[in-house]
């Protein structure tokens, strides 16, 4: 999810879904020519094919000529511990083709009480660097990732904090757009799905104290090759009170702009519609002091076909940004929504992932 991104709707047997800002390729991946990768607006029942596989996707895949082509995982958490508030992101993405800055993980918390909000971005050699092909295990200085589709482990040491939680997925998986491929930006398509409901439990240390965690998390896994002519995406995860799972994506490309959604439902359907453009509803811009990037915190986010207006605001502090090799950054933000949801008033918690300039 971080520093790369996409978005879209539900679809029929080979249409495509929405893509994190880092997540993932398949294993089993068909050419790119061979795909539909357009998300088209409609209600899919369940049984449509898919084009990943949560029991072998995990793992790192073969990476394609493009110098841009990322294997991706990541989660954001949201959990408790005495009497306080955590939103918990744990990324690594590698883009083996590059020369610079090829293997990266990063790690940040915010403390949603208090406001208190740190990160960590580690670039490790590429000797350094393992994620097995075929099987989520994952090896770098400060991470350790392992484990399948049933259940995970995540540990990560930085020089201030540290995390040790236990992943256990209780619901269905997630295909964007329905099957896991969809287009990024530009015609060029992308492979993704989440495991976007996981219990999640262990310790979390900060500054020397210990808290023991409960709570839930949202994992994405893409991969693929990054549209070089993407120039902003913004990313939303809703978990909403019926149950259903709804992943926004928000793209601008040279040729290009797409807000679409993907909705699991807990029985496993789907729905692929479109989101009105979330630039029409943002508001409450902030300017990272670090980057001098611009980025809305407030969004009106209305999905007609669902009948669902949602208003969406960063919480804890609006600096939840995490800085790039390159000098840039993108917002990896705690957030909170109210509104309705298929005419029902609802409210929840999720994450906001934002790159690029929202200055205009």
């Amino acid at each position: 999810m971080p520093a790369f991104g996409t978005k879209g709707r539900v679809a029929a047997p080979v249409t495509a879904a929405a893509a994190l800002a880092f997540c993932a390729f398949a294993g089993s991946s068909a050419p790119a020519a061979a795909l539909s990768a357009t998300p088209t607006a409609r209600t899919a029942a369940s049984g449509i094919p898919a084009l990943v596989d949560p029991a072998t996707d995990l793992g790192r895949h073969t990476p394609g000529p493009e110098p841009t082509w990322f294997d991706s995982i990541y989660f954001t958490g949201s959990v408790k511990a005495n009497g306080q508030e955590f939103g918990l992101q744990v990324h690594t993405r590698i883009l083996p083709n590059r020369s610079e800055a090829a293997y990266r993980w990063t790690f940040s918390v915010i403390n949603k009480t208090t406001g208190w909000y740190k990160d960590y971005d580690a670039m490790v050699e590429p000797k350094d660097y393992r994620w097995s092909e075929g099987e989520l295990d994952i090896k770098a200085p400060g991470l350790s990732w392992t484990g399948d589709s049933v259940r995970q482990s995540v540990q990560v040491e930085t020089p201030w904090g540290s995390l040790d939680v236990r992943l256990v997925p209780t619901g269905p998986a997630m295909n964007y757009a329905s099957t896991g491929v969809f287009n990024l930006a530009d015609g060029v398509p992308n492979y993704e799905f989440a495991l976007p409901e996981m219990r999640t439990s262990g310790t979390l240390v900060v500054d020397g104290k210990k808290h023991e965690v409960r709570g839930t998390s949202w994992l994405d896994r893409q991969w693929g090759e990054m549209p070089t002519s993407l120039t902003r995406w913004t990313w939303m995860n809703l978990s909403m009170p019926n149950g259903d799972k709804v992943a926004v994506w928000d793209t601008i490309g040279a040729g290009s702009k797409d807000s679409w959604a993907t909705v699991l439902h807990p029985d496993g359907s789907y729905d692929v519609v479109d989101v009105e453009p979330l630039a029409q509803g943002a508001s409450r811009q902030w300017t990272s002091p670090a980057t001098g990037q611009t980025y809305p915190t407030r969004w009106r986010v209305r999905i007609p076909a669902l009948r669902s207006e949602l208003d969406v605001r960063i919480t804890g502090n609006p600096d939840q940004e995490i800085e790039t090799p390159d000098g840039s950054g993108y917002l990896e933000a705690t957030a909170a929504f109210t509104g309705k949801y298929n005419g029902k008033r609802v409210r929840g918690e999720n994450y906001v992932e934002m790159t690029g300039e929202w200055n205009s």
